[in-house]
């Protein structure tokens, strides 16, 4: 037996089987694409049907809610059903001529989320771009048919409701970017090296540090939005009363205000952009730190923090906000980067990254709403002040680490190495065998000798030991010895042998 065991992959079943199954070599025939095994099917139909059946079954309860609370007749709720299965993939509606296309993000987030966490779920380890290709495809495949019969359910139920159906490209574009992005979510989270391979470029490491960056100044810009709409919420508490106007009994009031939560990230999402200086539009009225335009507004709870005109003097302090976050971004860049000519680049992929960010949620957090026209932020005014915040700020940031502040330990993140501890997820993963003992380790393991000196043989019997051949008399002492090897790694009690 050798004294040192290399770490082999074990193939499923040989467990107790008393041979080692090497891998398979590079010198084998891969398998073609549409090749799949039994147990790998079952999991991507898993991925493509649980989280659109449990969205499914959770619209309809909603609906079914909704309707018989409110004494609706029952016949529409096929084409109610399948409405608010557009809606929630900002797939506008148009009702009679009333176009719907400021919706929710509340139900998209929660879907996207499932999605993707299906999606990490199902992700192999050490994935090939085949696997990540039919684990993308069963993303898409569930919502896909599922938008098919809903856009066919609001075409027959066009005679029963004034509900029109919207265009298959529209339909299918909005749910084909949504859950692509839910695939990409997924497959980063466990497989972030595997995914960076498929660019057929390098990617540089003043881009990394820049994504990560930009990852934590998106996530401190929203924070300082929901803590901006909180605290003007609690100065005009005072519209409470006028927001619940056409409210006329309980029922009423309980469904404005869960409309008006399932709207919360749409009006963070315009609080961001108005931090910025970018202003918010309603139809012809805007609002913005530096003016206020009359416009028509709709009287809804979500709407209450909302500022009133005319604007005050001290409105673009706030602009110092996406300023600070810059600036921190920068610092934690100038002291966590070794790279001295990459780290300004760094920081313009940082404030690039967030921009394109935002500018996505922008578009998803606005939208057509009937006559008032289109309300959202100035996607224009957003993208040239927030490039300009953060990349002015984090550059100074950044200036200011390099000559006063200490540089940080480097901190290893945690998605670019996912891959080597999912490796040792099941027990069943890996063996020991004796082949390859050089490569692995660098000093034999300790072997742990159980040794006792036989001194008393009896005379009569002769036993031989010595070599066939071998002219030397055998020995007259005989070593009892029993080898105990170390324990393996945790995980696997198989010796290999």
């Amino acid at each position: 037996m050798s004294s040192r065991n290399a770490l082999v992959r074990r193939t499923s079943g040989s467990r107790g089987a008393g041979e080692a199954t090497a891998p398979p070599s590079g010198h084998g025939h891969e398998p073609p694409w549409w090749s799949l095994s039994p147990e790998r099917a079952r999991t991507l139909l898993l991925v493509a049907a649980r989280p659109t059946i449990c969205a499914l079954a959770a619209t309809i309860l909603l609906v079914l809610v909704v309707m018989l609370t409110t004494g609706t007749d029952l016949s529409s709720a096929p084409g109610a059903v399948a409405a608010t299965w557009l809606a929630a993939h900002q797939i506008p509606l148009t009702v009679g001529r009333t176009t719907l296309g400021l919706l929710p993000l509340v139900p998209t987030a929660i879907l996207v989320l499932l999605a993707a966490r299906e999606c990490a779920r199902a992700v192999p380890n050490r994935p090939t771009p085949i696997e990540l290709g039919w684990l993308t495809g069963a993303v898409l495949a569930g919502p896909l048919l599922m938008t098919a019969v809903c856009l066919a359910v609001t075409g027959d139920a066009a005679g029963v409701t004034p509900l029109e159906p919207p265009g298959p490209l529209t339909a299918f574009g909005w749910v084909i970017v949504l859950y692509l992005g839910a695939a990409a979510g997924g497959i980063a989270s466990r497989a972030w090296s595997s995914l960076c391979a498929l660019v057929p470029v390098e990617i540089p490491e003043w881009a990394v540090l820049g994504a990560r960056a930009a990852r934590r100044t998106v996530v401190r810009m929203l924070g300082c939005a929901a803590l901006a709409t909180a605290v003007s919420f609690c100065t005009h508490l005072s519209r409470l009363d006028g927001a619940y106007n056409q409210a006329h009994n309980f029922t009423d009031v309980l469904g404005m205000t869960l409309l008006s939560l399932l709207y919360l990230p749409n009006v963070v999402i315009a609080a961001a952009g108005l931090l910025t200086g970018a202003a918010v539009q309603f139809g012809a009225g805007s609002v913005g730190l530096f003016g206020v335009t009359a416009g028509q507004v709709p009287a809804v709870p979500a709407l209450i923090p909302l500022p009133e005109g005319p604007s005050a003097a001290w409105w673009p302090v706030l602009l110092l906000v996406p300023i600070a976050v810059g600036v921190l971004g920068g610092i934690e860049l100038g002291r966590s980067s070794d790279d001295r000519p990459g780290a300004p680049w760094a920081t313009l992929t940082s404030a690039a990254l967030s921009t394109l960010t935002f500018l996505v949620l922008a578009i998803l957090g606005g939208g057509q709403l009937g006559a008032v026209g289109w309300v959202g932020v100035d996607l224009l005014m957003l993208v040239v002040l927030m490039v300009t915040w953060f990349g002015f700020g984090g550059f100074v940031g950044m200036v200011f680490a390099r000559r006063f502040l200490a540089p940080a330990a480097p901190v290893e993140d945690y998605d670019d190495h996912i891959d080597d501890y999912d490796d040792y997820d099941d027990e069943d993963d890996y063996y020991y065998d004796d082949e390859d003992e050089t490569e692995d380790y660098d000093d034999d393991p300790a072997v742990e000798l159980d040794a006792e000196l036989v001194t008393d043989i009896d005379d009569d019997v002769e036993v031989s030991i010595a070599a066939p051949g071998s002219a030397a008399p055998p020995a007259d002492d005989i070593v009892d010895a029993e080898v105990v090897e170390p324990d393996l790694p945790e995980g696997d009690k198989n010796t290999g042998r």
